[in-house]
């Protein structure tokens, strides 16, 4: 198949650009173009366009919200497809709350003011998060002790030409983890269960959170590394400050903070001035400049502390 007749045939799934900045699609703005990149809107047609590249035998890659992403500045020389699907969450009454119906497209944001306007309790620990649904769900995301899997029903994927709906125990949520980091499963919607809170606590909860978040100015995938867990930390626990007791989890940017590695550079790279775990784009940074300062911070934690840190963002060399 010739690249002219691939475009045609791509636009009938979705909107299709030719070598697009992958950089303007990813919160970290980093990545050079990718030959083909289409943009879905509805699960029906993502779901025909992955029919149809398995039919043909073509490779993709796929973008959510792009904010866990570390993508090659050589970009991709094939087909990524951005999942935009985002019609209107179905909310089902069920026991004393809602099940509710979510596209993976849909911002994060969206169900964590969803849920707060119908003073539903369960999803204030997200406010701030950045992201699509599909993403936390395909990265378990969590904040505060807490993460999506708590809540999670149903998971609908497309799988080898299939759509199949699959539980909660079928996913393997683990600490920022799932089995669709390990396999080529799609996520196409899923289903939260909420039920009703203190419409004043959840504000005052979602307040209190987004001061604990530390925001910056530099474009970033938030977290780079998976925290530790506390079972994991090798010196002496009783020395940690109790709400990491409570919480099950070491922050790395404490841990990086011990080493006074705030505002440590390579290149255009710089770890955050306002947190320890933000590997910022601070001045034009290359994957090359993150990567050699990610083996940096990862040397000086083993060096002190003797543990490996994991990052939590993928990486496409």
């Amino acid at each position: 198949m010739t690249d002219t007749s691939f475009y045609e045939q791509l636009k009938q799934f979705g909107d299709v650009k030719l070598n697009e900045s992958l950089a303007k699609h990813t919160t970290f703005k980093i990545g050079g173009p990718a030959k083909f990149f289409i943009i879905v809107r509805k699960t029906e047609k993502l779901v025909e366009l992955l029919n149809y590249l398995m039919a043909e035998g073509v490779d993709y890659l796929v973008l959510s919200g792009g904010s866990n992403l570390l993508i090659s500045d050589e970009g991709y020389d094939g087909l990524v497809i951005k999942i935009a699907t985002n019609d209107a969450p179905k909310m089902i009454p069920k026991g004393k709350g809602f099940d509710i119906e979510i596209d993976a497209g849909v911002v994060l944001g969206m169900v964590v003011n969803l849920a707060a306007k119908n003073s539903l309790a369960g999803m204030d620990w997200a406010v701030g998060v950045p992201g699509n649904f599909g993403g936390a769900i395909r990265g378990n995301a969590g904040a505060m002790g807490k993460d999506i899997s708590s809540v999670t029903q149903w998971v609908d994927i497309w799988r080898d030409g299939e759509v199949l709906r699959i539980k909660p125990e079928d996913c393997k949520f683990a600490y920022r983890d799932t089995a669709f980091k390990h396999n080529k499963d799609i996520i196409l919607r899923a289903c939260i269960y909420l039920e009703p809170g203190d419409k004043q606590k959840i504000m005052e909860n979602m307040q209190t959170y987004l001061k604990q978040r530390k925001h910056t100015p530099f474009p970033s995938a938030g977290s780079f590394f998976k925290n530790l867990k506390i079972d994991k930390w090798p010196g002496d626990k009783k020395e940690l400050p109790e709400l990491f007791l409570q919480r099950g989890t070491v922050p790395v940017g404490w841990v990086t903070e011990q080493l006074g590695l705030r505002g440590l550079s390579s290149g255009g790279a710089k770890i955050s001035d306002e947190h320890g775990n933000y590997v910022i784009n601070y001045r034009n940074a290359t994957q090359a400049d993150v990567l050699t300062l990610v083996e940096e911070i990862k040397q000086r934690v083993y060096n002190k502390f003797g543990v490996e840190l994991d990052p939590e963002v993928q990486i496409i060399k």
